[in-house]
């Protein structure tokens, strides 16, 4: 059976770049949260021809207004499918269909999916598109080859991970829509890496206020500027402290807690080259470590900016949360991540590691809300986030044959 289902998908390589390539055609950008519908509308009648019922679960106005501006003219919608086959477990497969924005020369357009030297280029090959073809070519192929899964199975397209993930994947999760024994998050791992947890993150803005006056004058005013320069300074010697903080994951590798400062950062309103500033704003991403809680490292943060404040003379200093994700860590000894690694070892042999994702993905919705045995992994890729975004068809194919092995073989 083995062999004969790999010989299968082994030859379904032009297949799932067109479908990959389809579903890259779809410029689901968040934020602001463009082409949704138009996205769930395209994947569901895929999810039928695999045999799955399927149902279209979208957030109302007024909960998503808790989260995001104008929901109304950005709907957030979730794409659920199930198979039964009467087996007495489930198992959730969980992928995000959302892709953030686009900037630079790209060597092809980032909607615009070519091949090249073995790789697919788009925006969402590898953050995450790339795994929705995966999942979707295990299934067709176990059909394929009348091989019966051992577990029913869920699969969920969600949207807005890459802004939190509460409309998409934790809306779902809350609101009872999963109902699964296991999940496997199509990210966070793979290759030899099966993801057993990710870093939790902080997001906090400062807003700092001051006095205008004409720069011929400056001593009249008080320069919101140099107030916020002044105080990013004062963090280092907080940012140098956590970062000799460690963290052993299960894999081994030493992890550290870490403080970026000012990815976003500007002035206010009124703002002119011969004015002294009046506002100013910056950012701060704090990453939580799975040893570490949010709550204490927002308290933590919290008070490194009183402190590094208390130095900067006049200053008048607000802090808001923007964003706040736990960490999340499972325990490799536990039955899913034995079975999914045993799974990963039949298709790419070797040695198999738990490993623990530095970033953060949907993967807490389903192990810390949902209470649910959850792990990560997917096809990964290189360039996410950044210019030529991009996937190795072989990977792809790879970690299709991995979960249609999970699913015909394990358990």
């Amino acid at each position: 059976m083995a062999k004969t289902l790999d010989a299968y998908l082994d030859r379904q390589g032009s297949r799932i770049v067109q479908l990959l390539q389809d579903l890259v055609r779809i410029p689901t950008v968040n934020p602001p949260g463009e082409n949704y519908l138009r996205f769930v509308t395209a994947a569901q009648p895929l999810m039928r021809e695999l045999g799955m019922q399927t149902r279209v679960v979208t957030v109302p106005t007024d909960y998503a207004d808790r989260y995001i501006d104008n929901a109304a003219d950005f709907p957030r919608a979730s794409l659920i499918g199930r198979l039964d086959v009467g087996a007495s477990r489930t198992v959730h497969f969980n992928c995000h269909y959302d892709v953030v924005p686009t900037a630079g020369k790209w060597k092809y357009g980032p909607f615009e999916p070519k091949v090249s030297g073995g790789w697919l280029y788009g925006r969402g090959t590898s953050d995450m598109k790339g795994a929705i073809a995966a999942v979707w070519l295990a299934i067709e192929a176990l059909a394929a080859m009348k091989i019966q899964p051992r577990m029913n199975i869920e699969w969920s397209l969600t949207p807005d991970e890459e802004t939190g993930g509460d409309l998409g994947a934790g809306y779902i999760v809350r609101q009872g829509h999963v109902q699964a024994d296991w999940a496997i998050v199509c990210e966070g791992g793979g290759g030899q890496n099966v993801g057993c947890g990710h870093n939790g993150v902080l997001w906090l803005a400062a807003e700092i206020t001051g006095k205008a006056a004409h720069a011929a004058n400056p001593e009249a005013g008080v320069n919101a500027f140099e107030q916020m320069a002044a105080v990013t300074v004062n963090l280092q010697r907080f940012k140098t402290a956590i970062g000799r903080r460690t963290y052993s994951a299960p894999d081994g590798t030493k992890m550290h807690p870490t403080l970026n400062i000012g990815g976003v950062f500007g002035v206010g309103p009124g703002a002119k080259e011969n004015t002294v500033a009046a506002a100013a704003r910056f950012t701060m991403d704090r990453r939580i470590n799975p040893s570490e809680t949010l709550r204490d490292a927002e308290r933590e943060l919290r008070a490194a900016l009183r402190e590094a404040g208390a130095k900067v003379p006049k200053l008048r200093m607000r802090v808001s949360r923007l964003l706040g994700i736990e960490p999340c860590q499972v325990d490799p000894a536990d039955p899913l991540p034995g079975e999914f690694a045993e799974a990963v070892r039949r298709v790419r042999g070797g040695s198999v590691n738990f490993s623990v994702n530095r970033g953060f993905t949907d993967m807490h919705f389903f192990a810390s809300d949902g209470k649910i045995p959850t792990i990560g992994y997917g096809p990964g890729g290189r360039g996410a986030h950044a210019i030529d975004e991009a996937v190795r068809v072989k990977d792809l194919l790879a970690t299709a044959k991995v979960y249609a092995r999970f699913l015909a073989e394990q358990l």
